[in-house]
């Protein structure tokens, strides 16, 4: 999939990167989905733009599982359903918050999973073995 992610703030560049390491491609020529990340010292929580799309929605409702502060929503008048901007509050919860919800949702929409290490009991790391 074709994404791009544009701006210049810390969450911009962590998304970069986890979306590097899932085998999305990042371009700027002819994206499927464009994300906009801004970062504003002003912003009291976080600012979600678009057009209703399939990106917004997922965008949104993995937001609502990071975040208990309140999502202020906007409509762009550019894109259609594929650009969504996000303005971040410059705490490094909200930060987070609004990285993995862009992230989840992409891998959403993608249709990939996010790769997760599964637990071993402490039998299994001192003895080694197959969980049953």
């Amino acid at each position: 999939m074709r994404v791009s992610v544009e701006g210049d703030s810390p969450s911009a560049k962590a998304l970069r990167g986890y979306l590097a390491r899932h085998d999305f491609h990042l371009t700027g020529h002819r994206p499927d989905l464009v994300v906009r990340i801004e970062e504003r010292d002003n912003a009291a929580h976080p600012i979600l733009a678009g057009n209703h799309g399939e990106l917004e929605q997922k965008v949104l409702r993995h937001l609502r599982k990071n975040t208990a502060m309140p999502i202020e929503m906007r409509t762009l008048s550019d894109g259609g359903g594929t650009v969504i901007g996000i303005v971040v509050p410059p705490t490094e919860i909200q930060r987070q918050a609004v990285e993995t919800a862009v992230f989840r949702a992409l891998l959403e929409i993608s249709g990939q999973r996010e790769q997760r290490s599964k637990k071993r009991s402490w039998k299994q790391i001192l003895f080694g073995g197959k969980k049953k």
